[in-house]
Order: C-alpha cells, then sequence, then structure tokens
C-alpha cells in the first residue's frame, strides 16, 4: 500500500491517495478500483521501460464500489473525497485488522529500513514521489 500524487483532471489540483500495487483478495477488493492516472506535469515523458501504456493504477476508493464507488471512470472524480488519501490511513488499517487482513510491520520496517527504494519516482508509469505505507495480506478466508 502506497501514498502517492495524483493529479484530478477534474479539480485541476493535486491530491495525494492510498494506490495498490495490485488487486487485494478479500473483502477490500469492493473498495478497489483501477484508475487511468494521468501525467502530473506536462513535461513528464515515458519510460522506455514502460510497460502499462495506460498508466492504469490500482486506488482505494471512500465508498465500496457495491454502494456507488465503481463509477471511477464516470464522473466520480467530481466527488473530491473518492480516494483514500494520508488522513484516513488510521481508518484504513482499521478496516484491515476488523476485515481478516495482517499488517506485515517486520517486513514493512525491513523494506523501510533497506538500502532499496520501495516506492519513489517509478520507471514503469507516471508517478510522483509515492511513499510505501505497509504491507499486508488477507489471512481469513
Amino acid at each position: 500500500m502506497y501514498l502517492e500524487p495524483y493529479l484530478n483532471s477534474y479539480y485541476k489540483s493535486y491530491q495525494n491517495i492510498i494506490t495498490l500495487s495490485d488487486m487485494p483478495t478479500g473483502p477490500l477488493a469492493d473498495m478497489v478500483a483501477m484508475i487511468s492516472a494521468p501525467k502530473l506535469s506536462p513535461f513528464q515523458q515515458s519510460s522506455p521501460f514502460a510497460s502499462n501504456i495506460h498508466n492504469c493504477v490500482y486506488v482505494l476508493l471512500r465508498y465500496p464500489k457495491s454502494q456507488g464507488g465503481a463509477g471511477v471512470s464516470s464522473g466520480a472524480l467530481k466527488r473530491s473525497d473518492m480516494f483514500m488519501g494520508a488522513d484516513d490511513i488510521p481508518s484504513v488499517f482499521g478496516y484491515l485488522r476488523t476485515h481478516g487482513y495482517s499488517i506485515d510491520t517486520e517486513l514493512t520496517k525491513m523494506m523501510n529500513k533497506s538500502r532499496i527504494e520501495i516506492g519513489g519516482i517509478s520507471d514503469v508509469r507516471y508517478s510522483g514521489d509515492r511513499k510505501m505505507i505497509c504491507m499486508f495480506s488477507f489471512i481469513s478466508p
């Protein structure tokens, strides 16, 4: 799970939103959608290593898709509170713990202390300086 800048093209402003590296298993999947993230700047160029031509990213939605959060591409960007952000991290941790997920604190600590940067500026997509929040997994079936 990461926190990274996102250019909301409707409001023409930047937001720091919570993103995921892939679609999670378990109930959290109902709160995750894939969006195409625009360039953060008109000066950004696509890397020769980019494999994600549509620059898609998994984002954590404030509302479950089953309750109307699914319309990310159909005008939902007009809602300024559509995506979870930094202020929501404590609530997200609470949700993960109460819905059968395990936050891997040891692995998160190890990766944050590593000399290998996890997050940062991507070579394969338009991204700003994303920061790793934590690593987690679904443990309850």
